[in-house]
């Protein structure tokens, strides 16, 4: 049942919040950022989810968007607290861009970085939203679709990993931003009765081919745990004119290692010739030399 609800492609604006869950929504938002105002916006998210259950039909950063807030975390942050959802990280992007900005968003999920992007990228610029789980890319190309912005901005419904084929996705219970690939040999012994689904698998050198790209200005990576499965086949195949220019990547780490210094992933990065410009608390981000 629930897939056939993330599959709805009734008409934009059917499913605009009202009552209580669309008071408190629009509570949440219109709140500034910062202390003590975001204690207040934590409650109004709190009391307009219990009103909003389902797809939500919102304007948000220019565009008219479907959303699903009780599906995953993520989803519900930048729906009730968009001002408040990875800042540096946006700061930076902004910064970044420029004409003809190219961005390619693996574990793209909902797709808030590249709506966000589409949304202050000027003309020129291109968007490459990759996403595996079937639902979550049907949801991107209906965004896409009635945004009109589908000569600005693709989606590729693959998961991206080290060689290409078939694989197996984990869909976690309550929060799709903690759907992942499943590892050959969890795929072979079953998830112990975990929702999966069968997903196309490509590399990251497919998706620019087949996306067309000449260049990536940013690439911005957030695969659960499988980042470097993304990122270095592609770089030591790739000549060096074109690696990302930028990169955002989540860097894993456990809770042991939380805070004792880089991760591997970005000790590789910084390695090739990238320098760390910022570390958030789940996030690198880098620049080419």
């Amino acid at each position: 049942m629930k897939e056939l609800r993330f599959g709805d492609a009734s008409p934009w604006g059917v499913h605009r919040p009202g009552g209580w869950g669309g008071f408190w929504l629009g509570t949440a938002r219109s709140l500034p950022p910062g202390w003590p105002w975001s204690r207040f916006a934590l409650v109004a998210r709190r009391m307009s989810r219990r009103g909003l259950k389902g797809p939500v039909d919102t304007r948000l950063w220019g565009h008219r968007l479907r959303l699903f807030p009780d599906r995953s975390v993520s989803e519900a942050r930048i729906l009730f607290l968009p001002r408040s959802w990875d800042r540096p990280e946006r700061a930076l992007l902004r910064e970044w861009m420029g004409p003809g900005f190219t961005f390619v968003d693996v574990g793209a999920n909902v797709g808030a970085y590249s709506f966000w992007v589409l949304s202050l990228a000027g003309d020129g610029s291109r968007i490459v939203a990759v996403e595996p789980d079937p639902a979550l890319a049907r949801q991107l190309r209906y965004n896409v679709r009635i945004n009109g912005a589908g000569e600005r901005m693709r989606v590729v419904e693959a998961a991206v990993a080290a060689s290409p084929g078939e694989g197996t996705l984990v869909l976690a219970p309550g929060n799709s931003g903690r759907n992942r690939l499943a590892s050959k040999g969890e795929a072979a012994a079953g998830t112990g009765g975990t929702g999966t689904v069968p997903v196309r698998v490509v590399t990251l050198a497919d998706v620019v081919a087949e996306s067309g790209l000449d260049r990536i200005d940013c690439l911005k990576v957030d695969v659960e745990g499988r980042e470097a499965d993304v990122i270095r086949p592609y770089m030591s195949c790739a000549p060096r004119s074109r690696w990302p220019r930028r990169l955002i990547v989540e860097l894993s780490r456990g809770r042991a290692g939380r805070g004792s210094g880089p991760t591997e992933l970005e000790s590789w990065i910084v390695a090739r010739g990238y320098r760390l410009v910022r570390r958030t608390k789940l996030n690198g981000a880098f620049t080419l030399a």
